[in-house]
């Protein structure tokens, strides 16, 4: 299952974005080199402020954090914008109805090259799920040689903006894919995700701190405490209108 976390419900995820900007300084900079922001021992940029929305994978709600993205509204500072835009041949997409996703993140202790694949699926469907609940028609991102191929045919309506780059170590393109409920459906029976993986709590919590501020998120087919929503079977068959998820 895929949490999205934002600015109105982080307080429950506390000590999993916690976890999160640590295995993205393990796996962006002390594994692959990259030169970007470190506080600590957390990954922490610009670009992870109140307007940014998470992605968190997890097995179980209060297990281990398996792997995270972060999506931005690209009406404001987004990476394409302010770092690659030399990667298009136009000037990048952006606008209400466009998100930036980046810091795609798999858990550095995470074994099996399939485990690892099955979670990109879960994240790609994750995107594409958030993005139509929020009313979402497009989502840029930067891609490395590695995962442009598995991005652009995985089933999505994705292409690319511009010509490889090089960047640091990795040769890196500029992609744009459509979000559609249809795309959505044939990345799922592609890739073998029979459900749909996003979960939203709705509500912000009492000041409590640690993963879902001490408290237990109701399981699945349960109510959430009250004044809180559990959105399970977003997208189904098909998607709610933007802001109706409580």
């Amino acid at each position: 299952m895929i949490f999205i976390v934002n600015a109105e419900n982080r307080g429950w995820f506390t000590a999993d974005l916690g976890d999160m900007h640590r295995q993205r300084k393990i796996v962006f900079v002390d594994r692959a080199g990259w030169t970007v922001p470190v506080q600590g021992d957390s990954e922490v940029d610009g670009y992870d402020g109140e307007e940014t929305t998470y992605l968190l994978a997890k097995a179980q709600p209060e297990g281990q954090v398996l792997a995270s993205a972060r999506l931005l509204p690209t009406t404001g500072p987004h990476l394409m914008r302010d770092l690659f835009a030399a990667a298009c041949r136009e000037t990048p997409p952006r606008g209400p109805t466009v998100w930036e996703a980046s810091r795609f993140c798999i858990a550095p202790d995470l074994p099996g090259h399939g485990s690892r694949l099955a979670l990109l699926w879960e994240i790609i469907c994750g995107v594409m799920e958030a993005a139509l609940l929020h009313g979402m028609d497009q989502v840029i991102f930067v891609a490395g040689h590695r995962l442009l191929p598995l991005a652009l045919q995985c089933g999505w309506d994705a292409r690319t903006l511009g010509d490889a780059r090089h960047d640091e170590e990795d040769e890196v393109t500029a992609v744009a894919a459509r979000i559609t409920l249809a795309g959505l459906k044939t990345v799922r029976r592609r890739h073998g995700v029979p459900a749909p993986v996003t979960r939203l709590l709705a509500n912000r919590p009492p000041n409590v701190p640690g993963t879902f501020a001490g408290r237990r998120p109701p399981q699945t087919g349960q109510r959430a405490p009250s004044g809180s929503g559990w959105v399970e079977d977003l997208c189904a068959d098909q998607v709610p209108p933007s802001g109706t998820a409580q």
